[in-house]
């Protein structure tokens, strides 16, 4: 068997970063997807990789100095035997983690191989309805939902004794890399470890409460604070009020969307309101006083004599506050002339008299002279007038 510190050209005494751009020059020399087909090269390139396997370790190579091959046979720190190509990617995939491997063999840099021990808590979204009134003056709003919460025995670590051991299968990197030969060369998977689960940790002492989970499904209540002004569509976000994460992973956030409820009398238009308020005739032709309902109470307005129907009445700052500033919209009053279906006898002919009177008549129809004459066939009335 030949030298391993003959194999990769360095002396007895070389640092370990010798060893190591040794060993990157004769692997790259001698990589397969450089020499395609060379089994020379391929022998070769297994050759170097089982000498670095032992000079790089501590423990093989004061073994292998002392004792030589023999060695690290009979002190229990043999060196690994690459039959296959694919046995070189493995080897280096599962063990080795610093970032020259990483760009020799295609795997993750050490920052991006190093998962999160556990799984972070999902965010939860619930809707709201509100009314226009708690809109306006803005509400507090107990609501109760189901959500994962950190396991109170364990204290959310997942383990009774806190403890935790290092995943063997993937050395605590919570992923592991399969290696493949394929036309195009070599093909390497990284998936996460079966083993772990992907923490990189194995518990010692799981808690019989959440399974080693670190958290249990409970009911929860949590009090929401609107404030005034917002609107259908909009959010709230109440940070850590989400789903707990695995073992003290941090926890999600709750997502509070508003809807709003159709109001009777109102209808909103971003901060302003408009309704519509059906006065008598009487009240529209002579004027009045009159009580308006408003989001923020009842007022009353002053209707002019000869109000039409249609008109508008503005009451400034009456509306709902803006979300942004300090400001409130206005509240618009849409005025409707109530018509009576049904008179009685006196009430139809005190309109005949009042009918009669050119102020009653329409505008362009009050000089209009009107002419009757009787139809020929049904004995029908047509009516034509001329100005």
């Amino acid at each position: 068997m030949r030298d391993y510190y003959d194999i990769l050209g360095v002396s007895r005494s070389a640092t370990l970063e010798e060893i190591k751009a040794a060993y990157r020059k004769l692997a790259l020399q001698y990589h397969p997807d450089r020499n395609p087909g060379n089994k020379e090269a391929e022998e070769r390139f297994k050759e170097v990789a089982e000498a670095y396997a032992v000079l790089s370790d501590p423990e093989k190579r004061a073994l292998y100095d002392r004792y030589g091959h023999s060695g690290l046979q009979s002190g229990g720190a043999a060196a690994p035997h690459f039959s296959t190509l694919e046995d070189v990617f493995r080897y280096f995939a599962d063990l080795l983690s610093d970032d020259f491997f990483g760009g020799l063999f295609g795997s993750p840099s050490s920052e991006t191989r190093h998962r999160t021990q556990s799984e972070p808590g999902t965010d939860i979204r619930i809707r709201l309805r509100l009314s226009l009134e708690e809109i306006a003056h803005g509400a507090e709003k107990t609501v109760e939902l189901s959500r994962w919460n950190s396991c109170s025995a364990c204290g959310g670590s997942g383990s009774r004794s806190g403890k935790t051991q290092m995943c063997p299968q993937c050395h605590g990197r919570g992923e592991v890399q399969h290696v493949s030969r394929s036309l195009f060369g070599h093909v390497i998977q990284i998936v996460t470890c079966s083993t772990c689960g992907g923490s990189g940790q194995l518990l010692i002492d799981p808690c019989p409460k959440c399974h080693g989970g670190g958290r249990v499904r409970e009911k929860a209540t949590v009090t929401v604070r609107i404030p005034p002004g917002v609107a259908e569509g909009y959010y709230l976000t109440l940070r850590g009020e989400g789903n707990a994460g695995q073992r003290k992973a941090p926890t999600g956030n709750l997502i509070v969307i508003i809807e709003e409820v159709e109001h009777p009398l109102f209808q909103r238009d971003g901060s302003d309101i408009h309704a519509t308020l059906t006065v008598s005739f009487a009240e529209a032709a002579l004027g009045a006083t009159v009580k308006v309902p408003t989001i923020w109470g009842i007022t009353s307005i002053q209707l002019k004599p000869g109000t039409q129907p249609g008109a508008t009445i503005r009451l400034p700052e009456q509306g709902l506050p803006a979300i942004d500033s300090h400001k409130r919209g206005d509240h618009y009053v849409h005025i409707s002339i109530y018509v009576p279906e049904q008179l009685t006898a006196e009430e139809r002919k005190l309109l005949e008299q009042l009918v009669q009177h050119p102020n009653f008549q329409p505008p362009g129809q009050r000089n209009a002279k009107f002419r009757r004459s009787k139809g020929t066939l049904w004995g029908k009335v047509r009516e034509t007038w001329s100005p």
